[in-house]
């Protein structure tokens, strides 16, 4: 995996995941809303058959396959939940979050975010796992001024979930 910051979106995976949502999500809806709920949905079931259809060959009893999802698919959603986590800040700060179209060459500003106090509530239970030390994110800073900052940047993410979830008024 390549990555040159701290961020999802400074991964190569965390871009991945985000031009899948935007092919699968974002525009077949013309960048109308962008519906956190299903973009996590869509993300988890990528991951499922990427994982399914890199075993199955390789694998003679089927049922093996499932241990393959089970142990792979935490690892990989990690970098889904940071992204969304990212965008829902982006959103939260900004009013708008803004993805850039390359086969238009242009930006794409989506103002209306879906979401729910439950979604909301699974991305802190994530983030707050991966805060903890023996958590293999945690753990894969080597420098303590990366992890310093990385903590930083989850504080912020952190802290813009709760406000977001605190002004939920409808579900």
């Amino acid at each position: 995996m390549g990555a040159w910051g701290v961020t999802a979106r400074e991964s190569d995976s965390g871009l991945d995941y985000l031009h899948i949502a935007k092919v699968k999500c974002l525009e077949p809806i013309d960048f109308l809303n962008f519906d956190v709920n299903n973009i996590m949905e869509t993300l988890k079931n990528h991951i499922i058959d990427v994982i399914r259809r890199e075993n199955e060959p390789h694998v003679k009893n089927k049922e093996r396959v499932q241990e393959y999802i089970d142990a792979n698919l935490p690892v990989e959603y990690t970098t889904v939940v940071l992204l969304l986590a990212e965008c829902l800040t982006e959103y939260h700060q900004n009013g708008e979050f803004i993805i850039h179209d390359y086969e238009a060459n242009t930006d794409r500003k989506i103002t209306k975010f879906i979401y729910t106090s439950i979604t909301i509530d699974e991305l802190l239970k994530n983030l707050h796992e991966m805060l903890n030390p023996e958590h293999w994110l945690y753990q894969s800073w080597f420098e303590d001024n990366t992890r310093e900052e990385w903590k930083s940047h989850m504080k912020t993410m952190c802290d813009s979930l709760i406000s977001l979830k605190g002004g939920i008024v409808n579900e």
